[in-house]
C-alpha cells in the first residue's frame, strides 16, 4: 500500500471519528441530566469523547 494512500486512508477515517464525537457530544447535551460525572449515562459518553480523541490524536500523529 502506497504512503499517499494510507495517508489519504487515514485523513478519511479522522473525519469520520471526529463526526462520530461531534455526534457523542451532541447526544450527551441532550440526553443527560445532571451533566455531571455522578451521572451514569453522562461518564459513559464522556469517556467514549475522551476515546475518540486519543484515537484521533493517535492517527494524526502517525501522518505527521
Amino acid at each position: 500500500m502506497s504512503h499517499v494512500y494510507m495517508s489519504t486512508e487515514i485523513q478519511e477515517a479522522v473525519l469520520e471519528l471526529q463526526a462520530m464525537r461531534e455526534r457523542v457530544r451532541a447526544i450527551r447535551t441532550h440526553l443527560c441530566e445532571p451533566k455531571s460525572n455522578a451521572n451514569p449515562r453522562y461518564l459513559a459518553l464522556s469517556n467514549v469523547v475522551s476515546n475518540l480523541t486519543k484515537a484521533i490524536e493517535d492517527l494524526e500523529a502517525e501522518t505527521g
